[in-house]
């Protein structure tokens, strides 16, 4: 790892405690142990180190993704996989955080937002093909189309109007839309062996 990797990686614990604008440069300076003038040296300003640990964060999670991707698993294993994945990375993503880049740092919100719906779609797509091959998914569904649907849904787990964070959490939401998904596309014995592996998870 290198140490601007490091270093980003130390600052995204910080915006998931603190939120990222409520954190000054000072403050991340005093918590990293550091001068402003050392931070400066690795980020020109503050929206580039925003824009470097959103996407430093970004690449972790796409990895660790694909290596599950490529561990080539029964289709409705991938997704329990992924899933899994998703909701420990939703637990550390603070409240404010949408809110924060959308309106504070709008570059660092576009290129997050992109590439978050580009990876949904190319894993959705291929767990779909690969589940309609499998007989587990229903073979009249449009595994393009339904890969796009999916992938722009995203964003309604973590519409703060919508879900108020006082009494529903990101996780929820996630694992609702998730729940609808599957059932919406499986066959009866796809239906079977997904109720069962909840059933597993459950016990």
């Amino acid at each position: 790892m290198t140490k601007v990797a490091e270093i980003c990686d130390r600052i995204q614990l910080l915006f998931q405690e603190f939120g990222i604008k409520s954190i000054t440069m000072d403050d991340i300076s005093q918590r990293l142990g550091c001068s402003k003038k050392t931070l400066y040296q690795y980020f020109p300003n503050r929206k580039e180190l925003v824009l470097k640990v959103i996407t430093e964060d970004m690449k972790k999670h796409e990895d660790a993704i694909l290596k599950v991707v490529k561990e080539d698993l029964h289709p409705i294993d991938e997704i329990f996989k992924l899933n899994k994945l998703a909701t420990e990375k939703l637990k550390t993503i603070h409240p404010s955080a949408q809110y924060d880049l959308k309106k504070y740092y709008p570059k660092s919100w576009e290129i997050f937002d992109k590439k978050n719906k580009q990876l949904t779609y190319k894993v959705s797509l291929k767990n779909l093909e690969k589940g309609i091959k499998n007989g587990c998914y229903r073979n009249d569904i449009n595994p393009e189309l339904l890969s796009r649907i999916f992938s722009e849904r995203i964003d309604l787990i973590f519409n703060g109007i919508i879900f108020k964070r006082s009494n529903t959490s990101f996780t929820d939401v996630f694992k609702e839309l998730i729940n609808h998904y599957i059932l919406g596309i499986v066959t009866p014995e796809g239906r079977s062996y997904y109720l069962n592996l909840q059933k597993k998870l459950i016990e």
